[in-house]
């Protein structure tokens, strides 16, 4: 059964075992997601759901420093991880695997005082759950209206607690089963995305519970993915590759990075957007048209009319917009008075969006857009893009992602950014991981959800 395949990986699976690439690159992906995590912290994205988690216990919810049971830590912090679409994800999966595998196993890691090294470990035996589970579903799973990280994201996550756990092969088996059945969610729900983050973290939630329903003995059903997961969300799942080269091959460097804000479908038209101006500052007064072809997944997201700054994020229209007008389009551009600025609105109002089935040959190994930009000169502007920047072909380097952290924490008190930072480079010498958890209690240094978009440094 691939239960116990997985079940088994993840039980064997130790620090010891990981390549030194993976090891650098599991640390990365936990900085980039406290980055997102922070910067949704600080823009209030936690103000809505923190009253309905207030059950004490050993957990940090990140800046606000409430100590919460592991359960209501990780669905606190998955959602404002989730909340502004900033954190890794992976094409080949149409899901992001940090937002729910690093906050469920941080919980957890922080409530055993677990070291940094065991944290790694945890990190990338989840992301190898997300990713090789993703591949089987997606885009099959799409198509039938799921949103990968919230179907995914408890198995992956159970997968990182019971690693945590040092849960038995049977163990980890059963609660790898167990999470298969509770994790659901709908792309639909990215019509809003106020609240789409829920189903994300509640995904992330049980994994945690799975794992800690199952080391208490209870058995999950072996057969789960053959006979219930993997048909229920796809159509052609591939059970071979599911395990081929398990424990000898790591995935998590297939994800990619985010510098842009919004839904990854947006960046590849804003990376081509920023090619063909090369930084002249082209003002609406001067463009005819924009005429903007994607893959049928981007265009499935997308909102034409977007009525707010949390909509915008799914609007390539507004992003494309964003990166003309002021030169950038980072998290903190998605906003109510960025989308009512007149230059915007009148940019988005001469951009077409259009879904080009020649994309969808090349899709997933391709997510690319192509561009052509009418001026009322009569002269044109055209290109094509295979991918966004920050895919594994295109990768951003440690000092990008560092300087992306930073630049989401500049408004931290007392330099919290530069601490985190520095207790991230050292997470695999750290002997207790709550010496990291201890930096993410920022003291309610934003208690009223005061902090603008205008008022914290923009990404670069």
């Amino acid at each position: 059964m691939l239960a116990n395949d997985f079940g088994g990986f993840i039980a064997s699976t130790t620090f010891d075992d990981l390549p030194v690439e993976v090891i650098e690159a599991a640390k990365l992906r936990v900085l980039d997601l406290l980055g997102a995590a922070l910067a949704g912290y600080q823009l209030g994205c936690h103000a809505n759901l923190l009253p309905l988690v207030q059950n004490p216990g050993p957990s940090t919810a990140w800046g606000v420093g409430t100590p919460l049971s592991v359960r209501d830590a990780t669905l606190l912090n998955t959602f404002m991880s989730h909340a502004l679409y900033i954190e890794d994800g992976s094409r080949y999966t149409g899901g992001h695997p940090a937002c729910v595998v690093i906050p469920a196993a941080l919980a957890l890691a922080e409530s055993r005082q677990a070291s940094g090294r065991e944290l790694i470990a945890a990190v990338a035996v989840g992301y190898e759950i997300f990713l090789r589970l993703g591949r089987a579903l997606y885009p099959s799973l799409l198509e039938r209206g799921f949103q990968s990280t919230a179907v995914i994201g408890a198995a992956a996550a159970a997968s990182a607690c019971a690693r945590l756990m040092d849960l038995s092969p049977a163990q980890s088996t059963d609660s790898l089963a167990i999470a298969c059945t509770l994790g659901v969610g709908f792309k639909e729900s990215s019509k809003s995305p106020t609240s789409q983050p829920l189903q994300v973290a509640r995904s992330a939630e049980s994994g945690v519970l799975a794992t800690l329903f199952a080391a208490q003995g209870v058995p999950g059903a072996e057969s789960i993915l053959e006979n219930g997961f993997l048909p229920g969300f796809a159509a052609k799942p591939d059970p071979v590759a599911l395990t081929d080269e398990l424990g000898k091959r790591f995935s998590i460097a297939e994800v990619y990075t985010k510098i842009h804000g919004g839904c990854r479908g947006n960046h590849a038209p804003v990376d081509l957007i920023a090619r063909l101006t090369q930084g002249e500052r082209l003002v609406a007064g001067r463009i005819a048209a924009i005429k903007i072809r994607v893959d049928s997944a981007t265009f499935a997201n997308e909102i034409a009319l977007p009525a707010n700054g949390k909509q915008a994020q799914y609007s390539v229209a507004f992003a494309v917009a964003a990166q003309l007008v002021y030169g950038e389009s980072s998290v903190f551009r998605y906003t109510d008075a960025a989308l009512g600025d007149p230059e915007i609105q009148t940019l988005m109002a001469c951009t077409e969006v259009e879904a080009d089935p020649k994309l969808d040959l090349a899709f997933p190994d391709k997510r690319g857009a192509s561009i052509k930009i009418v001026m009322h000169d009569g002269s044109c502007r055209q290109g094509e893009i295979d991918n966004a920047l920050g895919e594994p072909e295109h990768p951003f380097s440690h000092e990008q992602i560092e300087a992306k952290f930073l630049s989401l924490t500049e408004q931290l008190p007392d330099r919290r950014g530069k601490s985190i930072l520095a207790c991230v480079q050292q997470l695999d010498v750290l002997d207790d991981i709550s010496a990291l958890c201890s930096q993410l209690d920022l003291g309610h240094a934003f208690p009223h959800s005061t902090v603008t978009s205008d008022s914290i440094k923009r990404v670069s």
